[in-house]
C-alpha cells in the first residue's frame, strides 16, 4: 500500500468543512447544502416516512450482472467478483453482520470494497474503525480482498484494513493471475472530494494490451480511464440516487457525470463500467425506490467456445 499522498495529507489536516468547489453546477451536491438535508429531515418526521426509509434501507438486495469483453483472457471466463461500496458501516445497526451473511451464501472469486466505509468523517478511529476489521477478516477468510478509499475516508481506515488482510490499492495495481494468464485491478484514491487520484501511478508496470480493471469510488474519472485503455471501470459513490421518484429517479446524485452512469451498467466509448447503489446509506439512514446492494459482477469472454456435447 502506498503512503498516503501529499495532496490527501493536506486535506486532512486542513480539517476544512467537507465542500466540493469545483465551478457553479459541481457545487450543487448534498455535501455542500447541509440546509438542504436538515429540512429534508424535518420532512421526514412530519409525514411519519421516517421509519419505512430506515427499513427500505435494511433491505439489501443481491444484484447479478454479467458483461462481455471481446479482449478478456479464456481463464478468466465466468470469473465472478462481488463489489460492496459505500458501506457507512456504522450508520445502520447490524449492517455488517447483514453484509457477511449474505457474503457466505453467494459464489465469487474476490472481493473488492468501494469505499466510504465511515457514516460520518471522523478525524480518529470510533466505531466504523472497528466494525470494518470485524467484517474485512471475514471477508478476507473467503477469498482475496481488495479497497479503495472514498471521500467519507481518512488513511488511516486504509491503515486498518491494510492490517485486517484487505490489499488496499491506493493510486496503485495488483493482479490475479490463472494458468499464466493475468487480469490486472487497477485502484484509485478519491477523485470527488479529496482529488487524490493519480492514474498515471496506478497504472505504473502494466504491460501495454493488459486486461484493466479500474477500482474507483466515483465514476467521475470515467473518461480518463478509457483513454487509458481499461476495460472495465467498476464505481459507488452515487448511492444511485438513495431518495428516488418511483421507477428509480434519482434527485440527487453527488456526482458530475452522465446521467447513465449514476447506477447499473453502462458504456462509454470502448470501456464499460458499473455503478453500485452501494449497500449503506449517507447522511440520513434512510433509501426510497433505489434499494441497497451487493453486486456480483461476472466476467464473459466472447471468444470462449461452448463445450461441444458428447
Amino acid at each position: 500500500m502506498r503512503p498516503i499522498s501529499a495532496k490527501r495529507d493536506l486535506v486532512e489536516r486542513e480539517g476544512r468543512r467537507h465542500l466540493v468547489r469545483r465551478g457553479f453546477r459541481k457545487r450543487l451536491h448534498l455535501e455542500n447544502l447541509p440546509g438542504l438535508l436538515r429540512g429534508f429531515h424535518f420532512f421526514l418526521r412530519v409525514t411519519l416516512t421516517k421509519s419505512r426509509g430506515l427499513r427500505n434501507a435494511e433491505d439489501v438486495q443481491v444484484e447479478q450482472v454479467s458483461i462481455v469483453f471481446d479482449n478478456l483472457p479464456t481463464t478468466f471466463h465466468n470469473t465472478r467478483i462481488l463489489l460492496i461500496t459505500d458501506l457507512h458501516i456504522d450508520g445502520i445497526d447490524g449492517l455488517a453482520e447483514k453484509i457477511i451473511s449474505t457474503a457466505k451464501e453467494i459464489d465469487y472469486d474476490l472481493c473488492i470494497l468501494g469505499g466510504d466505509y465511515s457514516f460520518g468523517y471522523d478525524k480518529g478511529s470510533g466505531p466504523a474503525y472497528s466494525i470494518m476489521k470485524e467484517l474485512a477478516g471475514a471477508l478476507t477468510a473467503k477469498s482475496r480482498v481488495f479497497g479503495v478509499l472514498g471521500n467519507h475516508d481518512r488513511y488511516s481506515i486504509a491503515e486498518a484494513l491494510d492490517e485486517s488482510g484487505v490489499e488496499m490499492l491506493i493510486n496503485e495495481n495488483a493482479y490475479i493471475e490463472k494458468n499464466g494468464d493475468k487480469i490486472y485491478l487497477v485502484g484509485l484514491d478519491d477523485c470527488h472530494y479529496f482529488q487524490a487520484d493519480d492514474i498515471i501511478s496506478a497504472d505504473s508496470g502494466i504491460y501495454d494490451g493488459a486486461f484493466k480493471i479500474m477500482l474507483s469510488h466515483s465514476p467521475e474519472c470515467y473518461s480518463k480511464a478509457a483513454k487509458a485503455g481499461y476495460s472495465l471501470y467498476l464505481a459507488g459513490h452515487t448511492h444511485g440516487g438513495q431518495v428516488c421518484l418511483p421507477f428509480g429517479l434519482a434527485l440527487a446524485t453527488g456526482a458530475t457525470v452522465p446521467r447513465k452512469l449514476v447506477k447499473g451498467k453502462w458504456r462509454y466509448r470502448k470501456m464499460a463500467g458499473y455503478t453500485a447503489r452501494g449497500v449503506g446509506s449517507t447522511a440520513l439512514a434512510v433509501r426510497y425506490f433505489c434499494p441497497p446492494e451487493m453486486t456480483v459482477i461476472t466476467l464473459k469472454c466472447s471468444k470462449q467456445q461452448p463445450l461441444k456435447a458428447i
